[in-house]
């Protein structure tokens, strides 16, 4: 076959890979579409007690970046004339400093206390958006969680919640006092929307036997024993704790808010978010068979051309 006829063929070819292969951008994420709002409350327990959380994002078709905001809390040294606005201005600025270490370029999201109120809005910068958002609280404050304007199910953010025992991170061996391996005597109120709150009593339970009467009382929940998402990004381990086997996780749910309320010292909790990653490249292809059909174009196209050429005079 002539090199001209070779090269028509191989350009035809390229020309229907092309045309069978697509790469598929997805625009640019805006900013504000990934938004979780923290309604904050007041520390109950009286030692330094931590509250933390880490936000995880991706610039669009990049990167991921996380940063972690950490405090420790005390009601028996912060005063009772003390407004809640205080406590969530402190929250932000941990966080805000936990984002100081990354180049400017990379920090793609916004943390607001909107008019003074306890609350704490974290919020995507456009290009970038929200993975996961992880809070970690072990100082008995009630705490809400909503989307500002949508439901969980209708933004495709899945929630867990795991609970954990707060020696996991208050514990030191040789200083403090043995482990305790179950709750010691309290409270877990959850409310989801306005629904009635679900009560839970915790004298002297695992936390898996908690999670299993969560699961048992709020219909929209499943009982895992698999994490939403890894809870390990660093080797800090009095903050980032290994999957203790079991959370309860809402994958669906169906309502613009929720809120848990743990009166157990012995109890933390870890309240986890996972927002929808559609902002990377996706390799788009026709079904297989379309496969057969231009290595049969192509074959086809040779052919031609070496026939037409053998049965031209030597």
């Amino acid at each position: 076959m002539k090199p001209i006829a070779l090269k028509l063929a191989l350009a035809l070819s390229l020309v229907l890979s092309n045309l069978l292969y697509q790469t598929a951008h997805a625009d640019a994420t805006p900013a504000g579409h990934d938004k979780l709002r923290i309604h904050t409350g007041m520390p109950r327990k009286t030692s330094d007690s931590l509250f933390s959380y880490t936000a995880e994002w991706r610039i669009d078709d990049g990167e991921i970046y996380r940063s972690t905001g950490l405090s420790f809390l005390n009601a028996a040294k912060i005063d009772s004339a003390t407004p809640a606005a205080q406590i969530t201005k402190k929250l932000l600025t941990s966080m805000k400093d936990g984002m100081i270490q990354l180049d400017p370029n990379w920090r793609g999201i916004t943390l607001s206390q909107p008019q003074d109120q306890a609350e704490l809005l974290i919020s995507n910068k456009a290009g970038y958006s929200l993975t996961t958002v992880t809070v970690r609280d072990y100082s008995n404050q009630a705490l809400r969680f909503d989307l500002i304007d949508k439901s969980f199910s209708a933004d495709g953010v899945q929630v867990g919640l795991d609970l954990v025992f707060a020696a996991d991170v208050e514990y030191l061996d040789g200083f403090s006092s043995k482990k305790a391996l179950t709750a010691s005597q309290g409270e877990i109120q959850i409310v989801i929307d306005d629904q009635k709150p679900v009560q839970i009593k915790t004298d002297g339970k695992t936390t898996r036997e908690l999670e299993q009467e969560i699961a048992k009382a709020l219909i929209s929940s499943q009982l895992s024993e698999t994490p939403l998402y890894p809870g390990m990004v660093t080797k800090d381990t009095r903050n980032n704790k290994p999957f203790d086997g079991s959370e309860v996780q809402f994958l669906n749910l169906a309502a613009k808010s929720i809120a848990i309320d743990i009166s157990d010292p012995a109890l933390g909790v870890l309240m986890k978010f996972k927002y929808k990653d559609e902002n990377r490249s996706v390799q788009v292809a026709e079904p297989r068979f379309m496969l057969g059909v231009l290595a049969l174009i192509v074959i086809v196209t040779i052919g031609y051309f070496w026939r037409r050429n053998a049965k031209k005079p030597a």
